[in-house]
This record gives C-alpha cells, structure tokens and sequence, in this order.
C-alpha cells in the first residue's frame, strides 16, 4: 500500500492540469486502515447527498473550474505525518490552499466533539472557496464562518457562550491565522460564524458565493466586497461590531455581578415603592369609611 505522503503527491501531480469532467467535482479517498475507509465510505455517502447543493450555493458563477478534490482520511501519526506537525490540538481537519486536497483525522475526531459529517462539510467548504478564488486571498473569517455556516456547525449554545465570555472579538483581527490556544480560537471561529450569517442576512444568501467570485476577478477582497455589498468591509466590521453589543450587550449585563447587582437594586427599588404606595392607598380607603355616618333610616312611602 502507497503511504498517505505518496498519495499526496500523486495527487497533486494528478491534478495540476487535469480536465474539467463535471460542475460538482468528484471526491477521490484514500484511506490507510480499514476504521479509516468506513469513515470514507460515510464521506463519501455525504458528498453524493449534499455536494451538489453545497457547489451551488458557494461556487455558482465558477462551478466549472472544479473537477477532483481528494481526501485523505487518516489516523494521527499519518496526518501528523503528512501535513505537518504545526497543526493545533484540536485541529482534525485541513484543506490545502491549492484546494484540491483535504485530510481528516479520523481517529481524534471524538475528542473535539464535531461528527464526520461536520469536519467533513467544513474542509469541503475550504476546499471550495480556494477553488472559487483562484489563488487570491480571502479573510480568515470568511473562510471559517462559511465552514461552519454550510458545515451545519451552528448552535445555538455557541453563540450564547461566546458572548457569556465577554466583548466578541474585532472581524478586523480575525483576517489572518486564528490565535493558537484552543479558547481563543473557538472564539474566533464562533464570531466568524455571527459574521457570516450577519452578512447573509443584510445582503442575501448568495453574497458569500458573490463575494468569491467578485475577489477572484478584481483580486481584491476590499474592492469585491464594495462591489457586492456597496459598502467597504470596514464598515460592515464597525456595523458587526455595534449590533453584537446591542444584540448580546444586555446578556453579559446580566452575567456580570456589578450589572447584576445594579440589577437587583432597581427591581428591589421599584417593587419597594410600589408596595409602599399601594399600602398608603389602602389606609387612605379605610380612613374614608371610617369618616361616614352610620346609615340613616330607610326611605319610607307615605302614601
């Protein structure tokens, strides 16, 4: 059997000027143990359900630059192996920025708490969005809100957790390498994902797919995002910014002891007062009766 680094560059060489054969590209595996070819059966299920829509949605306009992608799927000494050593901890997933190869650590995949499915969809949609861009740069937090929005990353606990954690982080900070310490990143990687579905929401659930092929032909992320949007990418990371703190502002009051504090203070406050009025209006009614007559006799008909 070949090894993982000789697949890989096989691969590679494969593919440099391989023919255009289909619109949705064909995902070849390649797998060292037999756990590591189940996983790639169950890939391999996913892409015939979902590839299709998922090239629709991210590469429209480009789709048929797209031919073969090829997977790798690996245990750890392997994918350590062949993509390096500097990968993080908690990374079990890759895709090479040529886009034309992804791996997976299949044996980690338990410990950070995401299915095949997930760690699959996400390097698919970097692989993907390499493709589309043709070798020009796109920020950081694109790449990873995208992964997770079309990878079906999304919780909602998330989202409620990164903002218990404090301010959500800047989008202007997110454009390179996400920091290397495991809570950092998961931070980076949930902002990227508000962002994502921020900007889809203002600009519709192509702007992703337009934003791809508009920085693939200007070159430019910061110009294609003025195209796209009509306004600079700037602006949309000072809107992001405001709306997260108008969004979630009053979650992290409430989360934090002074606020809460505060907090208590005024509703101990108000239910004090008005207590204290509605006893003041109950003994002002009893003094009322108290001041009336006893009743005199009953009218009589004298007729």
């Amino acid at each position: 059997m070949k090894s993982a680094l000789t697949i890989v560059m096989l691969l590679g060489l494969a593919q440099v000027a391989g023919p255009v054969w289909s619109a949705v590209p064909v995902v070849r595996f390649q797998a060292e143990t037999q756990a590591g070819w189940s996983v790639a059966a169950e890939c391999d299920r996913i892409w015939q359900a979902e590839g299709p829509a998922l090239v629709a949605g991210l590469l429209p306009q480009v789709s048929a630059t797209v031919d073969t992608i090829g997977c790798l799927v690996l245990d750890t000494p392997s994918f350590r192996r062949v993509f390096g050593a500097n990968l993080p901890d908690w990374g079990v997933g890759v895709a090479v920025p040529s886009g034309r190869l992804i791996g997976l650590d299949y044996s980690r995949l338990p410990t950070v708490g995401r299915g095949v499915r997930e760690v699959f969809l996400h390097e698919m949609v970097h692989a993907l969005l390499f493709r589309g861009a043709r070798g020009k740069w796109l920020p950081t937090w694109l790449h990873e809100g995208a992964a997770m929005c079309y990878g079906g990353e999304w919780r909602f606990t998330d989202t409620v957790s990164l903002v218990l954690d404090g301010r959500v982080p800047d989008l202007a900070a997110l454009q390179g390498p996400f920091p290397g310490s495991a809570y950092r990143a998961d931070r980076a990687y949930r902002t990227s994902l508000l962002a994502v579905n921020r900007l889809r929401r203002q600009y519709g659930p192509d702007v992703v797919a337009e934003l791809v092929a508009a920085t693939a032909r200007t070159g430019d992320f910061a110009e294609a995002f003025v195209q796209v949007t009509g306004e600079t990418d700037v602006s949309f990371y000072r809107g992001f910014s405001t709306a997260m703190q108008l969004r979630f502002g009053w979650l992290v009051l409430l989360t934090r002891w002074p606020g809460l504090f505060v907090l208590l203070a005024v509703v101990l406050l108000v239910g004090g007062s008005r207590k204290l009025l509605l006893s003041r209006r109950r003994l002002a009614e009893m003094a009322d009766d108290e001041s009336v007559g006893p009743p005199g006799p009953p009218f009589e008909n004298e007729n």
